[in-house]
């Protein structure tokens, strides 16, 4: 157990001041400014519906746009530079000469990565209520000035995160895998491309990559996609150990 804290500590350590930890915090707003910006130039068509109070709206449509277009590129380019940090370095050698094992290097950089994104979704969650303040005192009288429903956006964010997971164990093992940018940012974008046309089909429920935002968009309905999460998180761990064993049976020399 403690080489494997070891580990996830050494990797933490290489972390900081990387572009992957920068982008964490930083790549949410994208999302919330332009959901923001749609708000201010269209304040007289953000009506909220279902139910739902401004604040709901407002939080739900953020999250469903970020589960939908951002998230699976995101988790595709963190994990692909957390990889990078062995692959630029040819520091495989290295690492699998130490006295720890190898499953430890596979474990850190899957623990990192879920970590990276929790940060980000940490950060989704700031942004919503911050941007949100900010639009009660440009647009008086829309509806921000109610209660912020801090229960409803962690469960909004959550969700979304829940569903992640298992694209995060998919990434994570095609980074290692590969050397480079190309192969994973290859995978991801074509995934995604691929999102976009079975998006409104009976698949989508159960293709990974639409998982995050289908699990929103069923909560605009009250619905929670329980068998679908579920079977992310069992998928997260299944990928997981077999990524570890592939990865971890390289021959580096």
């Amino acid at each position: 157990m403690m080489a494997y804290l070891r580990a996830i500590w050494a990797e933490r350590l290489k972390m900081k001041r990387t572009l992957a930890l920068w982008l964490a915090p930083i790549a949410p707003l994208v999302i919330v400014g332009l959901e923001m910006a749609l708000i201010l130039d269209r304040a007289e068509y953000f009506t909220p519906g279902n139910g739902l109070t401004t604040w709901e709206n407002y939080g739900q449509q953020i999250v469903l746009l970020w589960g939908l277009m951002m998230l699976p590129l995101f988790i595709t380019l963190e994990t692909t530079l957390l990889s990078n940090l062995e692959h630029s370095n040819q520091q495989w050698k290295h690492l699998f000469a130490l006295p720890l094992p190898r499953s430890a290097v596979y474990v850190a950089k899957q623990i990192s990565g879920m970590a990276l994104i929790a940060l980000s979704m940490v950060a989704l969650y700031g942004w919503i209520v911050l941007t949100g303040l900010l639009l009660s005192v440009l647009l008086p009288g829309l509806g921000f000035e109610e209660p912020i429903p801090w229960l409803t956006f962690a469960r909004y964010v959550g969700i979304s995160y829940l569903a992640g997971c298992l694209l995060i164990s998919i990434h994570t093992w095609v980074g290692l895998r590969w050397h480079g940018f190309v192969v994973p940012i290859a995978v991801g974008i074509a995934a995604v491309v691929v999102s976009l046309f079975i998006f409104q089909s009976e698949y989508s429920e159960w293709f990974p990559w639409t998982v995050p935002g289908m699990a929103l968009a069923a909560q605009r309905n009250g619905i929670t996609l329980w068998p679908q999460l579920i079977a992310s998180g069992v998928g997260t761990l299944i990928v997981a150990l077999f990524g570890a064993w592939n990865v971890c049976r390289r021959d580096v020399l």
